[in-house]
């Protein structure tokens, strides 16, 4: 036991409660103690302040997800630098065997087996033995897992700097900015805004920045230094102020004036390309653009060294003759010509959403009755709302089959019958999430799909398979003439598994033909399709939806994140099917 402690950020805390829960995985321990350790850890992961003070506090329970035994845990780790507990579960299972988990496709059972049979206790082992097919004759591997394990060590080897998922970022900023504010007297801070990868909402972040204006900024550095949320300041100044915040991000702070708020926050929104091609058109026009403003080059109409400041972004657009962009689209992909011709296009704001249709109750895994869930849905405007629960085929869940889903038609009418004769306009449909098993059939019957109002088809399982095989298993789902909707269609979940191989163009020019409308599935861990699929698929002609998957109420106010997605594929209203009232949006179903 080390005499000092070392001081764990919030992340490390919640790397050592995944992997108790993962070598509790490994164990065959009972999976809802699995899932406690990881809810705490993504709890803790995403907390805004610093442990050590909740612990002090005696207020570690406050924490959403964590109980007194985590708790115990968690104090423990923060007193002595390490969990006993833990100690004891690494004596029991090595922890390179957990490490093969990060293997894409290598689940705790195929681990497990791997150690228990073969003795393979490392990441370099397996590597070893997939290159000697050694794997090929235990069972439920064969040729193709080694070839497939060897494909994702090689995978695991080649990703780069590791960054930060949008859903993890956005808010983490803004509580800081939020934080600030309340901190800071009345007046201090005139205003403040997230900039960098945030604002253009891209989905995955390195560091965070924040831009602000105020006439006193030191005061406005040491308030900000001394945020609980702040772990270690890596670099002070007047104006500027670099920390590490508990999670392990580091975020930026600058402070400007007012006159040049404008140009700063077009200059430290970025993009890094889209900055380049504004500079350009700068020289262009006889001025030298930096993040305090414009200067004249000598060779426009203005004197040379002759300056222009603006208080706002706009102002700087429209002075170099550019309508302004918004931040989504500045990724130079055309957005400046588009902005000089005067063709941005109008994009879709989450104010036109009328309803969801993609969502989940406790008839299958998520945590609210149909009831709880349409009161968030009517709460937050909607007309209309699609339960899809999971179908049979994904057994984890206790997906529906034909029997469940006519008694869940019964709850469904009988709600609908509530509503209208109070005279509310809002309407539940019932469909389902209909999983497209590993050969490309689905979890119910034509019968059964051909009765519901809308079927989001959507793969969760055997997502390692090959570029051809699992294309080939997308395709035959789409072209089931029952198939509305192809949900999250390349399986991803942002910072913990990449994308399947599917040759999505190939599926996407496959539902041009089929008439099915692909997702935007808005859930900060998937934000899938992405923005350059999704832009893609409205050139072809497909429509969209955007829905959050929601599994709880209050996941419906991530709807936020697929309009981004659908922001920065540079789409409009008219290009989603759930901005229409009821009628227009079931026309524009295959069915």
């Amino acid at each position: 036991m080390p005499d000092t402690p070392p001081h764990f950020t919030n992340k490390e805390i919640a790397e050592q409660l995944r992997l108790m829960g993962d070598i509790l995985e490994i164990k065959g321990e009972n999976r809802f103690r699995v899932i406690a350790f990881r809810n705490a850890a993504e709890s803790i992961e995403n907390y805004g302040q610093d442990l050590y003070g909740v612990h002090a506090a005696g207020e570690l329970t406050g924490i959403p997800n964590v109980g007194k035994g985590i708790a115990a845990d968690i104090g423990q780790l923060l007193d002595t630098g390490q969990i006993a507990y833990l100690e004891e579960l690494k004596q029991e299972v090595p922890v390179g065997v957990v490490e093969m988990m990060r293997v894409p496709g290598m689940g705790p059972k195929k681990a497990a087996r791997l150690w228990q049979e073969l003795d393979i206790t490392s990441i370099g082992a397996l590597r070893t033995a997939a290159e000697q097919q050694q794997l090929r004759d235990l069972k439920g591997f064969g040729a193709k897992s080694e070839e497939q394990i060897l494909k994702g060590i090689e995978l695991l080897a080649t990703r780069g700097e590791e960054r930060t998922p949008l859903g993890i970022a956005r808010p983490t900023v803004l509580d800081l900015s939020t934080a600030l504010k309340q901190t800071l007297p009345a007046g201090v801070l005139v205003r403040i805004e997230p900039a960098g990868s945030v604002r253009r909402w891209k989905e995955t972040i390195g560091d965070l920045d924040l831009l602000a204006v105020s006439e006193q900024p030191e005061v406005v550095m040491d308030a900000f230094r001394a945020l609980p949320q702040v772990s270690a300041v890596l670099a002070a100044g007047p104006t500027k102020t670099r920390v590490q915040l508990a999670n392990g991000l580091e975020c930026d702070l600058r402070v400007v004036e007012p006159q040049h708020w404008g140009a700063a926050l077009q200059y430290f929104t970025g993009s890094k390309e889209h900055n380049v091609q504004m500079r350009e058109l700068a020289l262009k026009r006889g001025w030298s653009l930096n993040e305090y403003g414009l200067t004249a080059t000598g060779r426009g109409e203005a004197t040379e060294g002759e300056k222009r400041f603006f208080a706002e972004e706009e102002a700087l657009y429209e002075f170099l003759g550019l309508e302004w962009i918004p931040p989504e689209l500045r990724e130079d992909r055309g957005e400046i010509q588009a902005a000089v011709a005067g063709n941005l296009p109008a994009l879709i704001r989450e104010s036109d959403l009328l309803g969801e249709v993609h969502g989940h109750s406790t008839w299958s895994d998520g945590t609210a009755s149909i009831a709880e869930m349409a009161t968030k849905a009517r709460a937050r405007g909607y007309h209309y709302w699609l339960v899809s629960d999971h179908s049979v085929g994904l057994g984890i869940v206790g997906g529906l089959d034909d029997e469940r889903l006519r008694k869940q038609a019964e709850e469904i009418a009988e709600l609908n019958a509530g509503w209208a004769d109070a005279g509310v306009d809002f309407r539940l449909l019932q469909g389902t999430e209909v999983e497209v098993l590993a050969d490309g059939s689905l979890g119910l019957s034509d019968e059964v799909l051909a009765r519901l109002d809308i079927v989001v088809a959507s793969i969760h399982s055997s997502l390692r398979q090959d570029r051809e095989t699992i294309t080939q298993r997308c395709l035959r789902a789409v072209r089931n003439p029952h198939v509305d909707i192809l949900g999250h269609p390349t399986g991803r979940l942002l910072g913990k598994r990449p994308p399947t191989e599917l040759d999505v163009e190939a599926v996407l020019q496959a539902c041009v033909e089929t008439g099915t409308v692909v997702e935007i599935n808005a859930h900060p861990s998937r934000l899938d399709l992405n923005d350059v699929y999704t832009r893609r698929a409205v050139e072809l002609g497909l429509k969209i939806a955007i829905s959050t998957d929601a599994h709880a109420p209050d996941e419906m106010d991530l709807l936020t994140y697929g309009v981004g997605v659908a922001r920065r594929a540079w789409l409009t209203s008219t290009d989603v099917i759930n901005t229409r009232p009821l009628p227009e949006m079931l026309a524009l179903l295959k069915r």
